[in-house]
């Protein structure tokens, strides 16, 4: 057989810079520009929050709003590492990341397993009280006189005990439950597995990825939480860092001036200081796992 040679003057030739993929559009360009300045608007808080904390107080008063560092310093870092109230904090913040994101998960998990199996009695009853909670609370007074009964006024346990299920993250779980085959479960009871071995050994491995992204959920709250400290927690030892911070801020150099150890730092300094304190390990893991939130969140939606 004959080969037939093709010219290649006769192949058609894209023209340079303008492939299909690689089209630059005027719309593109204009959603560029949206989400350029939608980024600015977000990350200069940070920087300018950075600036003042690295910066002496004659900078600052000359003007807060600083685009440009001048003379930096770490006097108001080397002053908040010296505060003893943000590495109490820190201790217990790191304890409700812990112990509370797993008394959470265990629960949160227990509840979407039981609520996505068959019907049984009372399940739908149960579900619908579950779901009140999203719309309806009980009110504070009468959480507060809870919390009073069950005696755990000024007491770690109250940052963890009463936040045991989050109906969004539940639903979450029970959704990803459901959407798994229950040709599974049929052929465990086969082989002889009964309800714990099936929970355990079959359907909690399929569902790591959306157990991964709640207890990742559960990390954040556990990490930003505050407010049950300040209703219920008199002893500074006992306050978790979001809520020291919180006071810093609020009672500003009053507080905050106790822990001035040079004539660099200065009370604005040392608020900004404290605030990158207590985010920047939260921002440290955050891009890597952010993955995890928008694949758990795509992947409960379309399931459930």
């Amino acid at each position: 057989m004959k080969r037939k040679h093709v010219s290649i003057e006769r192949l058609p030739l894209r023209p340079r810079g303008k492939s299909a993929n690689a089209r630059f559009g005027k719309m593109d360009i204009v959603l560029f520009a949206i989400l350029l300045i939608y980024a600015i608007i977000i990350i200069f808080p940070f920087y300018n929050a950075f600036l003042i904390s690295v910066s002496p107080e004659y900078v600052y008063n000359e003007t807060p709003l600083l685009l440009w560092p001048r003379d930096l310093t770490i006097a108001s870092y080397t002053s908040v590492f010296q505060n003893q109230n943000l590495w109490s904090g820190f201790r217990i913040t790191m304890v409700l990341l812990v112990l509370g994101t797993a008394y959470q998960m265990f629960f949160t998990i227990i509840t979407g397993y039981a609520l996505s199996r068959s019907n049984w009695f009372g399940k739908n009853f149960l579900m619908n009280m579950i779901l009140v909670t999203m719309f309806f609370g009980g009110g504070l007074i009468p959480y507060y006189y809870l919390i009073t009964s069950l005696n755990l006024h000024d007491k770690i346990w109250v940052m963890i005990i009463p936040g045991a299920i989050d109906t969004f993250n539940m639903l979450l779980m029970r959704n990803y439950f459901q959407s798994l085959p229950k040709e599974l479960e049929e052929s465990a009871r086969i082989d002889g597995a009964n309800d714990i071995q099936i929970f355990v050994k079959v359907y909690l491995p399929l569902a790591l990825p959306m157990i991964a992204t709640v207890g990742l959920f559960f990390a954040v709250g556990n990490w930003n939480s505050w407010y049950n400290a300040m209703l219920f927690i008199k002893t500074p030892s006992l306050w978790p860092l979001q809520f020291v911070l919180r006071n810093l801020i609020i009672t500003g150099s009053s507080n905050i001036e106790g822990t001035i150890t040079s004539p660099e730092t200065y009370s604005q300094g040392l608020v900004m200081a404290s605030i990158f304190f207590t985010i920047v390990p939260m921002m440290c893991f955050y891009p890597f796992l952010q993955r995890f939130f928008i694949k758990g969140i795509v992947v409960g939606a379309i399931k459930g």
